[in-house]
């Protein structure tokens, strides 16, 4: 048995004297997905681009880059949501204070990571970028894995944690705005093929609004739940390690249907900004429109973030993020077989963002019911380690998308070294067809999860929630009645 470990009392003393939840809360979370995913966006959304189009490495010595460096993050995984959760609490807090720590390296290894390194052999070139890109993913994992877990040490209230999942959300869409709006503009050439030097122009921008953002979420976020020394610690005294949790989350039908659905997303919705990169460049032939596939899920995430708490209380949280999926599949549909022009693609994209806002905006409250319900049905809160768990699934989907849209490149017939004007015939409409059939397919495996696997009503999850809240007050008297022995 492990032997408990002594609570910081600066630690305890700040967690139990934070001010109620409220705004600064809200903002500072926001903030942190704001800055962080400024980062991870231009990463997920142009890494190939550059490496593709500007160093010289072939799609499929690309994919197999972000193939081996998420599955070594397996491992890496596995040692950071374990770090996370095992180690002390500082007089800052148990989750927030990493937001500063990697901060800092985070903006670095993003910038180095679209350096010009042309020049070098071939192989050099893949050593170069599989070595840098599996340490930028390192870094991301220490900020994400406790940045996802603050949810459920800020507040146990769901309607507070549905107000940081729409703010985060919010975070989140803002941090799309430069890299899918702005970015196009200047990363292009008039002959719509990308410039190496602004690619680390763009990086350090965004890696300096990064590292402002995630320090002011560390100055305005507040931790509320005490993270007791046994708080992952099982009822018979042992460590909770991570394949242990792993295997639990077969019994937790709800982790399995969001984070299936996120995965999805991550697979097939989320490269809609890639796919749409080479749509444009290559059957549009018009780069300069790229800015309005953005701007247009603009109005639906503004629209969502003023209806979402009354949608909630009307329809459910489960029923918002069920429904619509079908109709964004439909929007998608139109855009693989209809004759559409680009107003036209742009038109049925803003369609299918208007159906799946709620499902954006809502996703981090369902990632916190799910984690939860984790803790309900094992009795051990090791939020770090689920966390881990749900990261290292969705981060490594994301990344598979990455490479299965390099792959379906080259499967499609798309040859970089002829740039976007020279193709050969058929492989412009082969590129449509797929960017629009992509996403459609997420979509609807989005409803499948929703509809047929997550298994509780919205009712149903308050009442655990408020079991899991008496669980950990039990644990935090505890801790506090042995401290003053």
């Amino acid at each position: 048995m492990a032997k408990p470990t002594t609570l910081n009392e600066a630690y305890v003393k700040n967690v139990k004297n934070a001010p109620p939840f409220g705004t600064k809360d809200k903002i500072g979370y926001m903030l942190g997905d704001l800055g962080f995913n400024s980062l991870q966006v231009i990463v997920n959304s142009y890494l190939m681009l550059f490496c593709v189009n500007i160093l010289g490495i072939s799609a499929v010595h690309f994919a197999s880059i972000v193939f081996i460096c998420k599955a070594l993050d397996a491992l890496n995984d596995t040692f950071i949501g374990q770090t996370v959760d095992n180690r002390p609490a500082t007089k800052y807090g148990k989750m927030k204070p990493y937001l500063k720590w990697f901060a800092i390296p985070y903006m670095v290894f993003t910038i180095v990571l679209f350096m010009d390194v042309t020049a070098m052999p071939y192989v050099a070139k893949i050593v170069w970028v599989l070595v840098i890109y599996f340490i930028w993913g390192i870094v991301g994992t220490f900020i994400n894995v406790p940045y996802g877990a603050m949810t459920n040490i800020m507040t146990t209230d769901l309607v507070q944690r549905t107000e940081l999942s729409n703010f985060r959300s919010i975070g989140s869409f803002l941090g799309n705005i430069v890299p899918t709006t702005v970015a196009p503009l200047l990363l292009f050439d008039a002959n719509n093929d990308p410039i190496a030097s602004r690619f680390v122009v763009l990086s350090v921008v965004l890696g300096i609004f990064c590292v402002v953002c995630l320090y002011a979420a560390h100055a305005l976020m507040k931790e509320r739940v005490l993270v007791t020394p046994d708080s992952n610690i099982s009822a018979a005294g042992e460590k909770v390690n991570y394949w242990q949790v792993l295997k639990s989350f077969g019994k937790n039908r709800i982790m399995i249907a969001v984070v299936l659905a996120y995965v999805a997303t991550k697979l097939f919705t989320q490269p809609v900004g890639t796919t749409n990169q080479y749509v444009f460049m290559v059957y549009f032939q018009d780069t300069s429109k790229l800015s309005l596939t953005a701007i247009g899920s603009i109005v639906p995430m503004l629209l969502g973030m003023l209806l979402v708490k009354p949608a909630v209380k009307k329809f459910g949280k489960k029923n918002l993020v069920t429904w619509p999926a079908l109709g964004a599949a439909l929007c998608y549909g139109i855009t693989a077989v209809a004759p559409v022009g680009p107003m036209g693609w742009i038109i049925c994209q803003l369609g299918a963002s208007c159906f799946t806002a709620f499902s954006g905006l809502l996703l981090w409250s369902m990632i916190s019911d799910a984690v939860d319900y984790q803790a309900y049905i094992t009795g051990v809160r090791n939020d770090g380690t689920v966390y881990a768990t749900i990261t290292f699934i969705v981060f490594f989907a994301a990344s598979a998308s990455t490479s299965l849209i390099a792959l379906m490149l080259e499967v499609l017939g798309y040859d970089a070294t002829l740039g976007s004007m020279g193709q050969l015939a058929g492989v412009a409409e082969n590129i449509k067809f797929f960017g629009g059939a992509w996403p459609m397919i997420g979509c609807i495996i989005t409803f499948i999860c929703y509809k047929l696997i997550y298994n509780m009503t919205d009712d149903e999850m308050r009442k655990v929630s408020a079991t899991v809240k008496a669980m950990a007050d039990e644990k935090e008297a505890k801790a506090l009645g042995q401290m003053e022995q």
